[in-house]
């Protein structure tokens, strides 16, 4: 069932244990709707638990609720799942089989490769973010948004429309935005956390990461690459890695960056950034993965060289 927002609001009414989740390494517009999803309805006198593969990022600890977010739950103790901001259940990582016990399951999404899974689903590919799906269906059962709720609301579109500089921001992005100012949110105090507030390893990392900087294509790709050495070095997690992918992005001539990471299994991990011209939904969605047209990811397995090769080459014909 797809596009069904008024029975989504149904079974968030009806039901009283909820399970949600996200995809793996988390970011701003995941955490933030999760969250936000799981304060409104504890709200209203429901159970809603948020598990979670990975950490919270630690730029976004600062969020109401970030602090009740768990790693290991029993699913079958649950009567709905929620899966928010993910293309597909198996991009949430371990805690997948817990979600698959719950009766029920429901999908909110905004990536263009969401296949549809679950028993309800809102899937919106116009959306500038999953956080603003959450607040479509919070205002669909009539939920009083508060404080709390709303700052997660304004950082999860802050985040996924580049503090609104991508091309993805719209004027319903601005409007529930808005609107989140005017429920008290501080835009420079959130903006502090989210963009300005990091360690000195995150940025003795960054500077290890972009002497990897390499140009394939003519000079239009521009990549990085983070081995695990380089995070074991800097005692950092992966969510230190969060917007390293901008810098390749903003080079003079590039139209589509990339970030290779190395996984603890020796596979790679491979995140895309366009500026526009090309889909690098189709690109990722190529090698298993998917995203948006302006960003998205996969996993491959291979060594460094002979991944970027099949990554570049397969970049390559896109910018034909």
């Amino acid at each position: 069932m797809r596009n069904n927002i008024e029975a989504i609001c149904r079974v968030l009414r009806e039901k009283d244990r909820f399970l949600i989740a996200c995809h793996e390494n988390p970011e701003g517009d995941a955490i933030g709707s999760e969250l936000a999803l799981a304060l409104a309805l504890r709200k209203i006198g429901k159970t809603a638990t948020v598990l979670n593969a990975d950490p919270v990022p630690g730029n976004l600890t600062f969020l109401p609720g970030a602090d009740s977010v768990v790693f290991e739950e029993d699913g079958s103790r649950y009567e709905v799942a929620v899966v928010v901001d993910c293309g597909a259940p198996e991009r949430t990582g371990h805690v997948e089989a817990e979600l698959r016990k719950c009766p029920i399951m429901v999908n909110i999404d905004h990536h263009r490769t969401n296949g549809g899974c679950g028993d309800f689903c809102l899937v919106d590919p116009e959306a500038a973010a999953t956080g603003m799906l959450i607040y479509r269906v919070l205002s669909g059962m009539g939920v009083e948004i508060d404080y709390d709720v709303a700052v997660n609301i304004y950082v999860a579109i802050l985040t996924d429309t580049g503090s609104f500089h991508y091309a993805n921001t719209s004027p319903e992005a601005f409007q529930i935005a808005g609107e989140m100012i005017r429920r008290g949110i501080d835009p420079w105090a959130v903006a502090e956390q989210v963009y300005e507030t990091q360690s000195p390893d995150r940025l003795r990392l960054l500077g290890r990461v972009l002497s990897s900087l390499e140009l394939s294509a003519g000079g239009r790709v521009a990549a990085i690459t983070t081995m695990k050495k380089d995070l074991a070095e800097f005692s950092a997690r992966k969510d230190f890695l969060e917007g390293f992918i901008n810098y390749p992005r903003s080079v003079v001539g590039v139209e589509v960056a990339v970030a290779f990471r190395e996984e603890s299994n020796g596979d790679f991990r491979v995140s895309f950034r366009s500026k526009g011209r090309v889909d690098v939904s189709e690109v990722a969605q190529a090698f298993g993965g998917g995203g948006h047209r302006n960003a998205a990811g996969c996993s491959l397995p291979g060594s460094l060289p002979e991944v970027k090769r099949r990554v570049f080459e397969a970049l390559e014909v896109a910018l034909r």
